[in-house]
């Protein structure tokens, strides 16, 4: 009886095996499009969520600090926010810092910068208020146009407590702010500087290497 049992095991996998391979080849054209779709649901996930899986590791040793460090900005009326980012801007090794407020918009308070090399930056300030996920690449359109013709300055940067790099909306708004010459500092950026003390490029003075070596 053993001997059977013995052959009709392999006997019975090679005639499962024998259907099994009728049934894909004359299904072949389902299988296939269940393939495709398939692999057109892990490229597309991989695209839209990939970079933040790679990253996650580097991430998440600084996320509760950058968390704690912008909790008491979050809860800052708007004016307050404002004043916070103005403080910023007065440690700068700047000639002088103008605030001009809002100008009765919603994109932000503007502040124009001017650096003791001379240049002129635009610092916009908007206090993430919901919408500022979605609604970025607005304040970014709208800072890259007045920058230059409105307020005669040099570079423009908006400092933001919004995420603007939230799933794949980082491409597309570096992309922009690149187009349009902005420096855009959002929440990471925002706490990254807070407390480091260390501002952005733009907001640094470009200094002669032979003045620099004289001050040390």
């Amino acid at each position: 009886m053993s001997w059977l049992i013995r052959l009709g095991i392999p006997a019975a996998l090679l005639v499962a095996g024998y259907f099994a391979l009728d049934f894909i080849a004359r299904q072949w054209v389902w299988f296939a499009s269940l393939a495709a779709i398939a692999a057109a649901t892990a490229l597309c996930s991989w695209i839209l969520f990939g970079r933040n899986w790679r990253s996650a590791g580097e991430y998440d040793l600084g996320t509760r600090e950058r968390e704690e460090i912008m909790q008491d900005l979050d809860t800052l009326p708007v004016p307050q926010f404002d004043q916070a980012v103005g403080g910023l801007l007065t440690d700068l090794d700047a000639k002088h810092v103008k605030r001009f407020g809002h100008k009765g918009s919603d994109l932000g308070c503007n502040f124009v910068v001017t650096l003791v090399d001379g240049k002129r930056v635009l610092v916009r300030a908007k206090k993430d208020d919901g919408t500022m996920r979605r609604m970025g690449e607005r304040h970014l359109k709208a800072l890259g146009w007045e920058a230059k013709p409105r307020w005669k300055c040099d570079f423009a940067v908006l400092v933001t407590s919004g995420d603007l790099h939230w799933m794949n909306y980082g491409l597309r708004n570096d992309s922009l702010a690149r187009h349009l010459g902005i420096t855009l500092v959002d929440r990471k950026r925002l706490a990254t500087w807070l407390d480091s003390g260390s501002p952005p490029a733009v907001l640094r003075p470009n200094v002669p290497k032979q003045l620099t070596s004289q001050a040390a």
